[in-house]
């Protein structure tokens, strides 16, 4: 997928989720330096040296629970938890809807296992 075409369609989806499936989202991670990349993939939360972050056409999301109602997220308001085998995950439901739209969901992945990566 091209650039252009991830920034577009990632947007769609944000908005998706938001107004279609009542999901908050986040995006924490976009763009992602070598040396950060390095990072990552030196404590095993990423099995490649280069990756799509390093080419803007990867976004790593959150699922949030705006408890005050004031668009800030707070720490205390990220869901972390993943279940594949719950239908209701907001992860799962987020990961198929993305992968319908024809991109990669890191839900799927084994080693390491990354619910909140879409990449295009």
């Amino acid at each position: 997928m091209e650039r252009l075409k991830f920034f577009i369609e990632s947007a769609k989806f944000e908005v998706w989720a938001y107004e279609e499936a009542k999901i908050q989202i986040a995006c924490f991670t976009f763009y992602r330096s070598p040396e950060q990349q390095r990072i990552e993939y030196n404590t095993g939360r990423s099995s490649v040296l280069s990756g799509k972050h390093q080419q803007w056409l990867a976004k790593d999301y959150v699922v949030v629970n705006d408890i005050n109602k004031d668009w800030i997220v707070n720490k205390d308001e990220i869901c972390w938890s993943f279940n594949i085998n719950n239908l209701n995950d907001p992860y799962l439901i987020l990961g198929l809807e993305w992968e319908r739209r024809g991109g990669t969901w890191g839900g799927r992945w084994k080693k390491p296992c990354d619910p909140y990566h879409f990449e295009g």
